[in-house]
């Protein structure tokens, strides 16, 4: 630059004609304002590249910290359910009641959390036995049936060969169903658990199925607002989220077209070589960052892609990731660039104009000064005197000023008009590393702080220019130590008397620390009136000094209020003086505390808060202040309140669930023990309360049971405890019984209070109770077997007639343990094929034959033999196995009609009887019979269904339906066992029933008592009135036989014409007895 500057003076001195010396003067200043222009215009398109890069990178992180919470949040929720006692229970003892417990809970849980497809425990032969999945308005426990065997899915496997306390994460893709993909598609994440039992054997997996869409919604939702496009992908190239909600999860439907591997293959190539980046292509600015899901929290995931067969592969969790990658068009990326060339040409061109001009005005200057050349003897000789003048003057002044810095430690200069160092001081000596007779003569561009010259050049020709003091702060590096430091620099003109300029005198103090003790407070106080942590600040005798905004929002106190005063202001009262006394024995002794403390607010409202106190000193040791920062976590307390509550009370009726009664019951156990005192737990069960439910409806049947839950408090005292155990049984434990006599007492009036009518609106509902006791230490002396041998009483209270109270006795375990095996049992006897389908034949007394049958199952246990139905119907129909059994009974009834209308009579009828359990049930298996029917090809007019009298008194509409649609597929209906129930009329007209069979207790005394004769010849015929056919069963002499046809029923069945049999054994039956009229 200086070379260029001389060169342009010495130009205009030359003697050139005037247009040549304007070009030669203009050409160098223009080359050098043309690049001047284009170097700056590179640095800012360079400035808007580095801005885009930064937000691109900030919006990837945005994503990488969404998708991390929501798993972290998984992970926790997965542990929690694996922690709880009652899972652990399910595990050592996977019986009915447990699991039920365990739904409930799970039920609660999912209600809650709302983010969970499914919550499930399959154990270690991969079928399912137990599953929650989530639905609105109530997450629902999937029916036994429905379970699905897992085993082949390789979540299972992949989760199974776990060890204990790892995590199993699956791969983001859809869910299955059945092994289909479910549709509408539900993006879904597996976290698995192995689980094992208290002897430490695996028992199977627990997971739960994340709903990934509210996932990637977060995720959408904290990146959309930076960036243009932000995607998520696996680590095969396929998108999770992406540019079009078709291109998502193309990897579940064999589409490899559409994924970022085939439409952006050389991006792909790079993003999935390197774990984070940034690279320009001819798309736009490419972004990514690796989440590898399973690293951070040291889960264990094979990372298998496969859908339909479990995973062989090693476990690596690297090799499970996800790439977030976010896509710069080119065009944003470019943004502003036509302007900003337009902007640079224009100020370009302006200036080289105001260039032109100045140069034009150079040359003109220095051709009148070649004018003047005549007269320049005469006034240098007068200039020669005035100088030797000044250069006294200057000498002098020189002295003074010499003396004047040598006193000074700031950095002290002295530069003339063109920036030639005059003078120095030591300390400007020390700054450089240089003497002064090695800086005198020299400037900037000639010093080592040459990279500044332009900097204080600028600065100086200010300070000549209008002859005002200037003050900046501006970071220097030292040359001689490298040392970079902060100075604030003076810089003011120095004239002579005569008011000529000698230069520029300049004087610059290292303020680095002071400037950092500023900002250090700056950002002190920044950090104090910005934190949304309320903090407050005291002295040393406890008084407040100063607070910040976040206390005046959480207090509702201002600074001016509190100022001066005892913290204490803010005091709840809920905290006692042993509390706080507690509290500043840990400030005295280690400086700090913190904790959990309830305070009050202006208005007061208590508030809790989360408080870190500690205690700040001086040099001697001596207390400064205290400083406290605290956390209103008030919501989060009251949440916390609110799942326990919900986990240990009944939410309709407030009072303790199963898992606070057992809790309560082991804490009345040991102090009974302390106390040497007997306590009596009684399990109360309603009887009736599902006629009540099917009747009323389930709003007025939970009006029913918040009434019998306030009747039974009101009853026993205030020491005793009561609870609801599940649907409609509650639990009592009367505490410090003396007299046993009591128990029977306390039982008989909740017997009586309980038998009072329950209003339910216009309607009053009326129920009996039958009550289990069990006593401590008599029947048990834990609460499992106190409650285990309860539930054994109540249970055989109901199995002997209801409104009963039974004591327990130990004959009851063992029935309670064949019961439990005879259940087990039951399980295996499907597919073991112990079931048989035998037929007893149903006789047209008119003519004798045989035009239908009834089919009667009979169980062949391997040990026991032949297991009546009265025993095993009733667990069936308990465990809902009675789905499954009906089933195959109804396909062999089927095949085996089908079979016998084609070889001996086109209308013969097979009888089917079902159980009023499969009319009650939510999801109609009636559907399942209909498609055997079908698939079978038999008309329905082959099959009678065989209801019982019960099953009518509740007439819901369900009810009605079903068997309405029984006659739509052309099924007839008989109603078994008449006149030993109800009986009502009404319910004849009601439904449509086709057959009434007459119970065999009319028929054992037909010859010797007139009034059953007179009874069954009412029934036919009332019965033929009502356009039904009559079946009389239990005959078994031809005496009961002609009475019957002179009666005028139609059809007999009974032992006189033959027990259940084979089929085979049926079918000799019926060649025998058809075969006149064949």
């Amino acid at each position: 630059m200086k070379s260029v500057i001389r060169w342009l003076v010495d130009v205009t001195r030359m003697q050139f004609r005037p247009g040549l010396r304007l070009f030669l003067t203009f050409i160098p200043i223009a080359v050098v304002i043309c690049v001047g222009s284009y170097f700056y215009y590179q640095h800012e398109l360079r400035h808007t590249h580095d801005q885009h890069a930064k937000t691109e990178y900030a919006t990837v992180m945005a994503g990488v910290i969404s998708l991390d919470r929501s798993l972290q949040y998984a992970t926790r929720d997965l542990l929690d359910l694996y922690d709880r006692t009652d899972f652990h229970q399910m595990l050592d003892n996977p019986t009915s009641r447990n699991i039920d417990q365990v739904a409930v809970d799970w039920i609660t849980f999912s209600r809650i959390k709302q983010v969970y497809h499914k919550i499930r425990w399959i154990d270690e032969t991969g079928n399912e036995r137990l599953r929650v999945n989530y639905q609105t308005p109530e997450p629902q426990r999937v029916l036994p049936k429905k379970l699905q065997d897992r085993k082949d899915r390789y979540f299972f496997a992949d989760t199974f060969k776990l060890n204990k306390g790892e995590v199993y994460v699956s791969p983001l893709d859809l869910n299955i169903e059945h092994d289909a993909i479910e549709v509408p598609y539900v993006p879904t994440i597996r976290l698995g658990v192995p689980v094992f039992d208290q002897w430490g054997k695996k028992r199977g997996i627990l997971m739960i199925n994340l709903f990934a869409s509210d996932m990637l919604q977060r995720f959408e939702q904290s990146t959309s607002l930076l960036s243009h496009q932000i995607w998520l992908l696996n680590q095969d190239g396929y998108w999770l989220k992406g540019p079009a909600s078709e291109d998502e999860f193309a990897f579940m439907f064999q589409q490899g077209e559409r994924s970022m591997l085939s439409r952006y293959p050389d991006a792909w190539e790079m993003i999935s070589h390197e774990d984070s980046g940034q690279f320009l292509t001819r798309e736009g600015l490419w972004s990514f960052q690796t989440l590898r899901p399973l690293e951070a929290w040291h889960k264990s995931s094979t990372g298998s892609t496969k859908i339909f067969s479990p995973s062989d592969a090693q476990v690596d969790i690297r090799a499970y990731q996800w790439k977030i990658v976010s896509l710069l068009p080119i065009a944003k990326y470019n943004t502003g660039m036509p302007y900003s060339i337009a902007k640079h040409i224009g100020i370009t061109f302006f200036v080289l104009l105001i260039s032109f001009v100045l140069a034009s005005l150079l040359v003109r200057v220095q051709q009148a000064r070649n004018n003047l050349l005549s007269n320049l003897e005469e006034m240098v000789q007068v200039r020669t005197e005035d100088l030797q003048k000044v250069n006294t003057d200057l000498r002098e002044s020189e002295a003074r000023i010499r003396s004047l810095f040598e006193n000074i430690p700031d950095l002290i200069w002295l530069k003339d008009q063109h920036g030639t160092y005059l003078k120095c001081n030591t300390a400007f000596e020390n700054y450089l590393g240089l003497k002064e007779s090695e800086i005198d003569g020299r400037t900037d561009f000639e010093l080592p702080h040459q990279e500044f010259a332009d900097l204080f050049r600028e600065t100086d020709d200010l300070v000549l220019a209008d002859g005002i003091l200037r003050i900046r702060e501006v970071w220097y590096t030292y040359p001689a130590t490298g040392k970079r430091a902060l100075f604030e620099v003076i810089k003011v003109l120095v004239k002579t008397q005569e008011d000529e300029t000698i230069g520029v005198l300049g004087i610059a103090r290292d303020i680095t620390e002071r400037k950092e003790a500023q900002e250090r407070l700056e950002l002190s106080a920044l950090v104090f009136k910005n934190s949304s942590e309320s903090i407050q600040i005291t002295d040393a005798d406890n008084r407040i000094v100063a607070v910040n905004p976040a206390y005046e929002r959480v207090t509702g106190f201002t600074q001016e209020e509190v100022v001066g005063k005892d913290p204490k202001i803010v005091n709840s009262g809920r905290h006692d003086k042993a509390f706080f006394r507690a509290m500043w024995e840990s400030i005295k002794t280690i400086g700090g505390w913190q904790g959990e403390i309830w305070n009050r607010r202006k208005d007061g409202e208590l508030y809790a808060a989360w408080v870190t106190i500690n205690a700040v000193y001086n040099d001697d040791g001596s207390v400064r202040n205290y400083i406290e920062l605290s956390k209103d976590f008030t919501k989060e307390k009251e949440a916390e309140d609110l799942i326990w509550r919900q986990a240990n009370f009944d939410f309709l009726t407030g009072l303790p669930n199963r898992s606070m009664f057992m809790d309560r019951l082991r804490q009345e156990i040991i102090k009974a023990h302390r106390t040497d005192n007997k306590l009596a737990l009684l399990i109360i069960g309603l009887d009736n309360f599902k006629g009540v439910n099917d009747a009323y409806g389930h709003e007025m049947g939970d009006t029913l049971l918040v009434e019998a839950a306030s009747r039974i408090s009101k009853t026993i005292r205030d020491i005793d405890v009561v609870s609801r155990e599940a649907g409609d049984e509650f639990g009592v434990i009367l505490t410090e019984v003396d007299d046993l006599n009591d128990v029977g007492l306390i039982a008989r009036e909740l017997q009586q209070i309980l038998a009072t009518p329950f209003p339910l609106g216009d309607e009053m509902a009326y129920i009996t109770a039958s009550i289990g006791v069990s006593i401590y230490p008599d029947d048990g002396k834990d609460n499992e077997s106190l409650f285990r041998n309860a539930d054994q009483a109540v249970h055989v209270a109901k199995k002997s007639g209801r409104n009963r109270i039974s004591y327990f006795k130990q004959s009851m375990e063992e029935v309670a343990r064949s019961r439990m095996a005879l259940t087990n049992d039951l399980r295996n006897a499907m597919e073991e094929g112990q079931f048989e389908v035998m037929y007893q034949p149903i006789i047209e007394l008119s003519t004798g034959m045989i035009h239908k049958a009834e089919s009667l199952i009979r169980w062949h246990h391997p040990v026991r033999g032949i297991v009546s139905p009265g025993e095993f119907i009733p667990l069936a129909e308990e465990t809902g196995m009675i789905f499954s059994i009906s089933e195959w009974a109804f396909s062999e009834v089927i095949k085996q009609v089908a079979l016998w209308r084609e070889r001996f009579y086109p209308d013969f009828q097979i009888s089917f009887n079902m159980s009023p359990v499969e009319f009650h049930d939510e999801e109609d298996n009636h559907n399942t019979l209909f498609d055997i029917l079908h698939k079978n090809t038999v008309p329905g007019k082959s099959v009678v269904v065989e209801i019982t009298e019960g099953l009518l008194l509740i007439s819901n509409e369900s009810v009605i339906d079903k068997l309405s649609r029984f006659h739509h597929e052309g099924i007839e209906v008989a109603l078994d066992d008449f006149g030993t129930g109800y009986s009502a009329l009404s319910y004849l007209k009601k439904f449509d029933i086709d057959y009434l069979k007459i119970d065999q207790s009319f028929i054992h005394e037909l010859e010797t008592e007139p009034r059953d004769m007179a009874l069954t010849e009412a029934i036919i015929v009332m019965g033929h009135k009502l356009g039904m056919k009559v079946i009389a069963e239990g005959v078994q002499t031809e005496t009961q036989v002609a009475l019957l046809k002179q009666a005028g029923c139609d059809y007999g069945q009974g032992y006189i014409f033959s027990e259940p049999v084979p089929a085979r054994e049926f079918e000799v039956l019926l060649r025998k007895r058809n075969a006149p009229n064949t």
